[in-house]
């Protein structure tokens, strides 16, 4: 674990919903940053068991937790709490010279498993 500031770090199963439970309550959080992916496109194939684990079902454990600590707060804290979720312009595809940057209106271009599942956790 890693403490400085107002924030902390802890390295933990992100499927393990009883340890989430226990890092939201144990530090009285007010906002969680999930950065947790597997990220390499071309492992997405080979190996996409590992991929749906991680970004599909880490991520659904990751937002029941902290919901479930979320329900325990009072208003104010709930009113203040935040999840953040980091995803990845991947789900668009490739710029190029007529796309020079992406958009919310950018329509999805998908070509791998990696770019589907990612796509599957935004919507």
């Amino acid at each position: 674990m890693i403490k400085k500031w107002s924030y902390f770090f802890e390295q933990v199963d992100i499927c393990d919903f009883i340890e989430l439970n226990r890092v939201c309550s144990e530090h009285k959080l007010d906002s969680v940053m999930h950065l947790a992916a597997e990220s390499h496109a071309d492992r997405s194939i080979s190996e996409i068991l590992v991929f749906i684990r991680t970004n599909i079902l880490g991520t659904h454990a990751l937002l029941k937790s902290s919901l479930t600590y979320w329900n325990k707060l009072n208003n104010k804290c709930k009113t203040l709490f935040r999840f953040h979720y980091i995803s990845t312009d991947e789900v668009y595809g490739k710029l190029n010279y007529l796309i020079q940057a992406f958009t919310e209106k950018t329509p999805y271009s998908l070509s791998n498993p990696y770019q589907l599942q990612k796509l599957l956790v935004i919507i």
